[in-house]
């Protein structure tokens, strides 16, 4: 065992340090020494000053609570291990801070609601995308506040772009974008009946009672494109994560998809989704339930031809074609 691995023996997890003020005290002062570069070990005496904690003997105790989990020891005194970084520096961040505030920050792209100028504002320690008009564009960014401190409009849309689009390849591949655990996923229709304001989002589905997995009933024509709102769903049984994304997440990175807009200058990876109507949603439509088969077009906000992509249940592409083909071209491959 290295002196960066944590003891499985010893007494101290990260869930029982709250209510522990001394020993929060003392990762706080590593954590503060960490960030300014002391990464080398503070010495007892030093440590012990900056935690605040006057009792020798109360300090040492708690101290040694945390060694070889949190905490490792060094020739030069003691500093944070690996696993302490890496529990830890996120709520520096204020990631996990409920009463954390940032101030809105305005955002590219426009609510596709209303059309109006879209911020990201903080709600219940999470990131969304919101309008002018609070239509609610964008519930659950996978990203933490301090990604909206000290940025503007353009690196804060960017950032907050590749983050997304990283978190998506990973849940539609299989990855939990949180534990990283391996998740099973599907293509679902969500209902949207009662949905207004806002885009349908992950809280639409619930516990499953709101999603219809074999497709529920589609009319012969459908005059609100919300009721065609397809996702991709992959709850994670490891940490209860439950991803889900429009259907357009599937193809996002897709080699096709990217190089169609790269012929026009966009990077889709750098790019809101909120500003592509396949990655919004309410645009596929089901063509056939068995085998199950959903038709994407993507590209409508392009000048040029759009592409259509036929997704099975697993969001694997089955079929394209192009703008000037039809139904009947779609084919398996």
């Amino acid at each position: 065992m290295t002196d960066d691995d944590p003891d499985t023996d010893a007494p101290t997890s990260p869930f029982e340090l709250v209510g522990q003020e001394a020993q929060m005290a003392i990762l706080q002062a590593l954590l503060a020494a960490d960030a300014t570069g002391e990464g080398t070990g503070v010495a007892f005496s030093d440590l012990k000053r900056r935690a605040g904690i006057d009792d020798t003997g109360r300090f040492n105790y708690h101290l040694g609570e945390l060694v070889g989990t949190l905490v490792t020891e060094t020739d030069d005194g003691y500093r944070l291990s690996k696993f302490g970084r890496r529990v830890l520096r996120p709520m520096a961040t204020g990631y996990y801070d409920p009463d954390i505030a940032v101030d809105d920050l305005p955002v590219e792209g426009s609510c596709p609601i209303c059309g109006g100028a879209v911020r990201v504002e903080l709600a219940e320690a999470v990131l969304r995308v919101v309008c002018e008009r609070d239509h609610v564009v964008d519930a659950g960014l996978v990203a933490s506040p301090g990604l909206v401190v000290d940025h503007d409009s353009a690196s804060a849309t960017e950032a907050l772009a590749l983050l997304t689009t990283h978190a998506v390849e990973l849940g539609t591949n299989g990855v939990c974008p949180t534990c990283h655990a391996p998740v099973d996923g599907r293509v679902e229709r969500l209902r949207t009946e009662g949905v207004a304001g806002r885009l349908p989002v992950v809280d639409d589905l619930g516990d499953g009672g709101a999603s219809d997995p074999d497709g529920g009933a589609v009319p012969e024509t459908q005059s609100d494109d919300r009721s065609r709102y397809y996702v991709y769903r992959a709850p994670c049984d490891t940490c209860g994560n439950l991803f889900v994304t429009p259907v357009g997440g599937c193809v996002a990175t897709d080699p096709r998809v990217i190089s169609l807009y790269a012929t026009q200058g966009v990077d889709l990876r750098r790019s809101s989704p909120w500003r592509h109507p396949f990655r919004r949603g309410g645009t596929a439509e089901l063509v056939s339930r068995e085998p199950f088969r959903v038709c994407l077009p993507v590209g409508r906000d392009l000048d040029g031809p759009s592409l259509y992509l036929t997704l099975d249940r697993d969001g694997d592409v089955r079929g394209r074609y192009r703008v000037s083909g039809s139904l009947a071209d779609d084919r398996d491959e």
